[in-house]
């Protein structure tokens, strides 16, 4: 068959092709198991988590995330978050959704809206405002930064602050600036999607949150080591 006879036809038809490929977003899901880790300090070892499942295309996706530790077989912390996201900008989106917390006393749900994306300098980030009831309200931001020492291994400090408009004595809890999280991972990469680490974390009560802690006889720093995995499929 003579290609130059059909030109015309095949002239006509590569547009339509190339649109059809550009509009096609096909429907996908991801569970990124972000941390499994053991913290060790003095006196005990908790096991934490940070997972996050998504399915949805590139420009809409419905979020599931679990995070929370345990200590001597039973949960300490354990916070859920069911949220809507979607591109907004090239490498930034928006996050409309709820969280929710088992193991509090008030067991309280909160609306939860944000943003999150790559910054300037590959700094990964998130910022959200989680609304309670009345008009209680807390603010987080977190950073992370993957700095590739070689093929294989990648250092992540990651900085995370906690602030609240309310206090909470019963979870000495003050208004204000509340947390301050500096964490630091050292991973090796055996495949692109399964890599063992070791860190070690950091966190600091701030102010009526310190203060708070001071009061009941509660440290407002401790310091742990980290030795964990991530992986996702």
């Amino acid at each position: 068959m003579k290609l130059h006879k059909h030109w015309p036809l095949l002239a006509l038809l590569t547009p339509s092709l190339a649109l059809a490929g550009m509009s096609d977003d096909p429907v996908l899901g991801k569970l990124d198991v972000k941390q499994l880790e053991g913290a060790y300090s003095e006196g005990d070892t908790r096991l934490n988590w940070n997972i996050e499942g998504w399915l949805g295309t590139d420009f809409h996706k419905l979020v599931l995330t679990s995070e929370g530790s345990r200590l001597d077989g039973r949960s300490e912390e354990q916070e859920l978050r069911l949220f809507y996201r979607r591109a907004i900008a090239p490498y930034w989106d928006l996050e409309l959704g709820w969280q929710h917390e088992p193991l509090t006393d008030s067991r309280d749900d909160r609306v939860l809206v944000g943003v999150s994306g790559t910054a300037p300098w590959f700094i990964e980030t998130e910022m959200h405002l989680l609304a309670g009831p009345g008009t209680d309200l807390t603010a987080e931001l977190s950073l992370e930064r993957e700095i590739r020492l070689t093929r294989q291994w990648v250092l992540s400090p990651e900085v995370g602050l906690t602030a609240h408009n309310f206090s909470d004595p019963n979870e000495h809890q003050g208004s204000g600036l509340a947390d301050l999280h500096l964490e630091l991972r050292l991973a090796w990469e055996i495949r692109p999607d399964f890599a063992p680490y070791v860190g070690v974390s950091w966190e600091r009560k701030l102010g009526d949150s310190a203060d708070l802690a001071r009061d009941s006889g509660h440290e407002v720093d401790e310091t742990r080591w980290l030795l964990g995995v991530r992986f996702w499929f």
